[in-house]
Order: structure tokens, then C-alpha cells, then sequence
């Protein structure tokens, strides 16, 4: 299955890509001179620059897995709120802005929610009028989609 993203979600990516690798050989070349620095068996520093090349990895091929399987989406519809639109929501008399996004790029703390995520999946396919009910341990709260945008 593929991983569904927004056209600047996926440029995001490659750009986090190329930094990593960028970071990869410079711990590369820092690790060489601290391997001859002496003894590695008491080199500490080397160690540590071993465990975060291995992190680095880590999460370089971590990113290649996602950006090799992924869809680059643009909603079809402005009417409609789809991966890559920006939503104004009401809920208890505040405006809510969210864009939604594919699942690598989400930060709900930045108001970029997952199309998988519980409000995402309930939001997706509906128009603006539309009210979508979401019950969380806290309750029950109720969006009305007040304007749809497309972000990307």
C-alpha cells in the first residue's frame, strides 16, 4: 500500500533526506579521526559517533522507505475536503484550522492532521455545512466545516 502525501509534504521529505546524508558523512569523517585518536576499546568518543551514525541510518533508510512507496495526491475536488485542503472548522464556538495531510507529514500540535487519523477519517469526503460528531474519552464535540481550501 501506498503511502499517500501532499506535493510539499514529499518535497519536505527529500530535502530531510539529503540533510541526513549530508549529517551521515560528516559523523563518518569525524569517526575517522577519532579513530586515530588511540585505543578504541577507551575511546568514547568514537563510540558515540558510531551510535549516532547507526542512528542516522536508522532513520535515513527509515525516510527512503516512505518516499519509495509514496503517492503525491492533490484533492480533485475544492469542494470537498481530501488529502492536501486546508479546513476551517467550528467546534464550541472556536475556529478550528486544519490541513490535512497524508500520514508522514502530520504534527497535530501544528494543526496538520493524519486523512487516518479519528477527526481526519470522519472529515474526509464531507463539504462545508457539513457537521461531523467525534467522541473522544472527553466527550462528544461536534465540527461544522466552515470553508475548505486546497493547500497543495
Amino acid at each position: 500500500m501506498s503511502n499517500v502525501m501532499t506535493s510539499k509534504g514529499h518535497k519536505i521529505l527529500q530535502r530531510k533526506l539529503v540533510a541526513l546524508k549530508q549529517k551521515r558523512e560528516q559523523l563518518v569523517e569525524e569517526m575517522e579521526l577519532a579513530r586515530q585518536e588511540g585505543d578504541l576499546a577507551e575511546n568514547s568518543a568514537y563510540h558515540q559517533l558510531r551510535e549516532t551514525v547507526a542512528m542516522v541510518n536508522q532513520q535515513i533508510g527509515d525516510l527512503e522507505v516512505q518516499l519509495d512507496d509514496v503517492k503525491i495526491v492533490q484533492n480533485s475536488n475544492p469542494n470537498k475536503v481530501g488529502v492536501g485542503v486546508r479546513v476551517t472548522v467550528k467546534v464550541a464556538d472556536k475556529e478550528k484550522v486544519l490541513d490535512v495531510v497524508g500520514d508522514g507529514e502530520s504534527d497535530p500540535l501544528k494543526g496538520r492532521i493524519s486523512h487516518r487519523s479519528p477527526l481526519g477519517k470522519q472529515l474526509m469526503g464531507k463539504m462545508v455545512g457539513d457537521i461531523v460528531e467525534i467522541t473522544t474519552p472527553r466527550g462528544t464535540s461536534k465540527y461544522l466545516i466552515a470553508r475548505i481550501e486546497t493547500i497543495s
